[in-house]
């Protein structure tokens, strides 16, 4: 069974941001309401490009760095971003609803400018954020893509929410509002996406965010049942309301979640390399005293004496934190530091005569591929049936030194 999901656009938001600039600006380049959506078609098809890319993120998958969940540190933001999801949620944009308008202004039953002028518009409630975007210390020139959007899927109701998209700026192109472009045009500036920005999404935000779980067998009702009141449990309302769901594909700025008043989310790699620096910085002053220093590594002085059931106090915060070993001229990659510790994956050990160290990787059959592309995608006979082949060198190689010949030597 398929889960049949699309999103259907609500409202756009573009800013032109210049938090670089000597005397840092931003400007509100277009708005584009439901009922005017239709005339910018191309829009349209781009930010569902946006959706279709950020949606399946596995955002709570401890293993991905790019894609995180951040609590709010204020509920002034969380208020914000839920506004801005929900501005659209009672308005009724369908075909029979624009009929019915178009009756009232015949019957000349339209709103006066004066019913209106006082209505606090999407771009009113999104405008704190963007001053914020462009304050945040090491932002950078952009337009922020502001974009609520109804998700629907079979599984879950159909559910309105808010999509903030950063767009670099790639002066050597179309940039809008520069002198001799002419009238800014959003229509021309999304069809020049592709050309005036970098191809793949950097950073984004996503509120709320509702995690759909991979399908089972729904062969019985009994297993539909099941299904269904685990996906309740994991997508409680306080649960999905109470974060923001960022992706930031090139790294991880600051600002992408201060300026939102998202508290920071550490990676666990994150968490043991601050704490190298911190070590670092500490030995640096004169006086500090290395005795006194509170580093659960510097108590670990041997490999052959390591009992897991009595470690440094501290270090299981670190366990399962990466680590990178390096002998020689070769890194070995993907370990963590209860790799190293419990030596089950890695084993090291000495030679007397030489003080060389010789490096034990325990495993089952070895695989060798190329740098860089470990596989090949295959096109099949069906629609969407592609194939992933494994890339081998040596593929017929079956035998290896005996151990003992390491011992021996």
């Amino acid at each position: 069974m398929t889960d049949q999901q699309k999103g259907n656009v609500q409202h756009v938001c573009i800013y032109q941001c210049h938090p670089q600039a000597d005397d840092p600006w931003y400007d509100l380049y277009e708005e584009i309401d439901a009922d005017e959506l239709d005339d910018y078609e191309n829009t349209k098809d781009i930010v569902r490009g946006f959706m279709g890319t950020l949606e399946p993120k596995q955002y709570g998958d401890p293993s991905i760095k790019s894609s995180r969940k951040h609590d709010f540190d204020t509920e002034s933001t969380q208020s914000t971003l839920n506004t801005l999801s929900t501005f659209n949620l009672d308005d009724d944009t369908s075909e029979d609803s624009a009929e019915e308008d178009e009756a009232e202004e015949d019957n000349g039953d339209e709103e006066t400018e004066g019913d209106s002028e006082d209505e606090e518009t999407f771009s009113d409630v999104s405008d704190p954020l963007v001053d914020g975007y462009v304050e945040a210390p090491n932002s950078v020139d952009c337009f922020l893509l502001f974009v609520e959007y109804r998700w629907e899927s079979d599984r879950y109701e159909s559910e309105n929410r808010l999509m903030v998209v950063q767009l670099p700026l790639r002066e050597d192109v179309f940039i809008p509002g520069e002198e001799g472009e002419g009238d800014e045009d959003a229509e021309e500036l999304f069809s020049q996406l592709q050309d005036a920005f970098d191809d793949n999404l950097k950073k984004s935000v996503l509120y709320p965010y509702q995690e759909i779980p991979e399908l089972e067998d729904d062969s019985s009702e009994e297993g539909t049942d099941e299904t269904d009141e685990t996906s309740e449990d994991d997508n409680s309302d306080e649960e999905r309301l109470g974060v923001a769901y960022l992706y930031q594909g090139n790294g991880q700025a600051q600002y992408w979640y201060k300026y939102l008043g998202l508290q920071e989310e550490e990676h666990k790699d994150e968490i043991l390399a601050n704490q190298r620096i911190e070590v670092i910085k500490q030995l640096q002053d004169d006086d500090t005293d290395v005795e006194d220093l509170d580093d659960p590594f510097k108590e670990i002085d041997s490999l052959e004496d390591v009992d897991l059931d009595d470690l440094p106090d501290g270090i299981d915060q670190y366990w399962e934190s990466g680590v990178v070993v390096e002998i020689g001229n070769v890194k070995i990659q993907g370990l963590t530091v209860g790799d190293v510790l419990g030596q089950d994956a890695i084993e090291f050990y000495e030679s007397e005569e030489t003080d060389e160290v010789f490096t034990v990787v325990r495993g089952q059959e070895p695989s060798f591929r190329p740098v860089g592309q470990g596989t090949y995608h295959q096109t099949g006979d069906e629609e969407d049936n592609d194939e992933a082949i494994d890339i081998p060198i040596f593929p017929e190689l079956s035998e290896y030194k005996d151990l003992s010949q390491l011992i021996n030597d």
